[in-house]
């Protein structure tokens, strides 16, 4: 899966779903579910960070990047939010409605995470040596 972000992105996506959902899971035997809830959606969000950094993106980590991270989800949020609840208005079922607005959410939160993960880098890339100006 070397050549393939999106793939490995998917597969870090469901990773992450299954670990938040184990300690989900977990959580609800102490603690009342919203708390649990709240307590997995930030450790969610902090190894999705972590696997898009390490194993999607095969990029450096770095304070700028991490604290950037969390606006994609709120992005993923709002634009979800705001599309599932037109689609209904629109009378399409919710249930048919929600994997439709994920086909926009997926792509979305991935374009989002690697322009914060690999935004400098890919300027950086694309800028041509001062040695190599066009004169």
């Amino acid at each position: 899966m070397r050549g393939a972000p999106f793939a490995r992105f998917l597969v870090a996506g469901a990773a992450n779903t299954g670990v938040t959902y184990g300690l989900f899971v977990v959580l609800c035997r102490w603690a009342p579910p919203p708390v649990a809830y709240s307590v997995v959606f930030v450790c969610g969000i902090a190894l999705s960070y972590v696997l898009n950094a390490a194993f999607v993106f095969q990029t450096r980590a770095s304070l700028r990047s991490a604290v950037r991270f969390p606006g994609v989800y709120l992005v993923q949020y709002l634009t979800g939010l705001a599309l599932l609840t037109v689609l209904v208005h629109w009378g399409v079922d919710s249930r048919v409605a929600m994997p439709m607005t994920m086909c926009v959410t997926v792509p979305l939160t991935f374009v989002l995470s690697r322009r914060v993960l690999q935004g400098g880098a890919r300027r950086a890339e694309a800028a041509p040596a001062p040695d190599r100006l066009p004169v």
